[in-house]
């Protein structure tokens, strides 16, 4: 392995790159990919819409302020919504029996068999872009709390 002073002025590689300017170019190079993987780490879990505006139909707010959203969500037997995200701090109250086929937008996915009268807490990093279907034979209702 080899190390480079790429800041000094006796650097053979900037003294055979014309120096200051390539150093700006790479400077300028290491900035924007490093804004490129913030950018991209910041907006992964924000990369759709919540779930309200994706899927009007399954989601509906039954009360918001500016500290909460309380949300019902209600999918009929077979029914999936769409590509939806959700803040990272929410409380799932899960009204029935669920069977919920759960997919990522990489296409990987999951079953989730919530019990009816359960709760499911949860902080920390916001979800990434998801969607559910209702693989189950009965109608499955979700009341959700989410923090702002």
């Amino acid at each position: 392995m080899v190390a480079i002073n790429l800041v000094g002025s006796n650097s053979p590689l900037l003294a055979a790159n014309e120096g200051k300017e390539f150093q700006m170019k790479l400077f300028r190079s290491v900035a924007f990919l490093s804004l490129m993987v913030l950018a991209n780490y910041s907006f992964a879990a924000n990369d759709a819409p919540t779930a309200p505006v994706a899927s009007p139909g399954i989601y509906k707010v039954l009360a918001e302020n500016d500290q909460f959203r309380v949300i019902e969500a209600i999918w009929q037997p077979g029914q999936e919504d769409n590509f939806h995200s959700h803040p990272a701090d929410r409380v799932s109250l899960y009204q029935t029996n669920c069977t919920l086929q759960l997919t990522n937008s990489d296409g990987t996915s999951r079953i989730g068999k919530p019990k009816a009268g359960t709760a499911k807490a949860r902080t920390g990093k916001p979800v990434k872009s998801h969607k559910a279907k209702n693989i189950g034979d009965q109608v499955c209702v979700v009341r959700i709390v989410e923090l702002k």
